[in-house]
């Protein structure tokens, strides 16, 4: 009797279970949309800044890498250019050349300037001797000779 009773109650419980499983499923499907929408009201205008300035950086960062490309490409051509090479070093030799021209002229310079000072004194001891020999003629000629 009991089991007649039990499956009879099942039978009319089973209905009102399954009917409640629905609105469960009902509500929680609703509660998960309402919880979507929030959610997507309180972060989808940052979240599309965000996507924006993001975008904005790729795009400035592909032009930057586009003109680092360039400059690469240019460095390698000026790397490679072999009579670019080679005049910088004719030029390395000739600043050398220059550098020991100009120590040599330095020192001709004051090799002259000595010579210079030494032939001005060399001439001023001529002038003197000049005229010491010349006052001692006068005199020896000057002279009467007294007999």
């Amino acid at each position: 009797m009991m089991t007649d009773i039990g499956e009879a109650a099942a039978v009319e419980v089973q209905p009102q279970i399954e009917t409640s499983k629905r609105q469960n499923v009902a509500d929680v499907s609703k509660a998960g949309k309402e919880l979507t929408t929030g959610i997507l009201a309180v972060y989808q205008a940052p979240l599309e800044q965000i996507q924006n300035e993001l975008g904005e950086l790729t795009n400035k960062q592909e032009t930057l890498i586009s003109q680092m490309q360039v400059e690469i490409k240019k460095l390698g051509e000026t790397q490679e250019d072999i009579d670019l090479n080679e005049l910088f070093s004719a030029v390395k030799v000739y600043q050398a050349k220059l550098a020991s021209i100009k120590k040599k002229i330095l020192i001709i310079h004051e090799r002259t300037f000595k010579l210079k000072k030494r032939a001005l004194r060399l001439q001023h001891m001529k002038q003197k001797e000049a005229l010491t020999r010349e006052q001692r003629e006068k005199e020896l000629i000057g002279k009467p000779l007294t007999t």
